[in-house]
């Protein structure tokens, strides 16, 4: 099968030609669209490949989604891959093999643990390292913000603390090596700081 231009994915009326794509798979459907609109860019193209109506949302058809897409796409040595998931519901044995299948085809990951939320809190303060639980962190964040709804981000929130997240993401969990956050924390991080030096090119 011949692989489509990668241009196509680019809007002609806002991205530059030489524009860097982020393709990014995402266990979620909503939350992470939501939040990775806010990096949205004439020097960047972001495409989300959010769990569809199917709520296929575990770590393997993340991965496949994201397979399907590099099958079908001519991608450019500056673009990048990328998986984003939790490990609150998935066994480690699980996202280890998942990891390393990405890790073969040179996918970045982005992992939260235990979810996206976690990531989210960072932008305030550090995390507990007694919150293990997805419903431990989002009270924690529904008490900072005084609400919170994931379908329904309040996205001036966050758009402030942005380099503040990653700081504490980084001094979290700053060895490259590791595939997830062993202890609460998030890799989301990784393809935040990439996007921040993207878009100051």
């Amino acid at each position: 099968m011949k692989k489509r231009n990668r241009t196509k994915l680019l809007d002609r009326q806002y991205n530059n030609r030489d524009a860097t794509l982020f393709v990014i798979a995402t266990e979620g459907r909503e939350t992470e669209k939501q939040y990775l609109s806010m990096f949205r860019d004439s020097r960047i193209k972001i495409e989300i490949l959010p769990t569809g109506e199917d709520n296929k949302s575990a770590p393997q058809y993340v991965l496949d989604r994201l397979d399907e897409f590099a099958q079908k796409y001519n991608m450019t040595p500056e673009d990048t891959l990328w998986l984003i998931f939790d490990v609150d519901r998935w066994g480690v044995k699980n996202i280890s093999a998942i990891c390393r299948e990405a890790k073969q085809k040179n996918y970045q990951l982005g992992i939260s643990n235990p979810c996206f939320e976690a990531w989210l809190y960072l932008h305030f303060d550090d995390l507990d390292p007694n919150d293990t639980t997805c419903k431990d962190v989002e009270a924690r964040l529904r008490n900072k913000l005084g609400c919170y709804n994931k379908s329904n981000l309040n996205l001036d929130s966050f758009k402030d603390y942005i380099e503040d997240a990653v700081q504490r993401a980084n001094n979290l969990h700053p060895h490259h090596q590791q595939h997830w956050p062993p202890t609460p924390g998030s890799h989301v991080y990784r393809v935040i700081q990439m996007l921040l030096k993207a878009l100051k090119q």
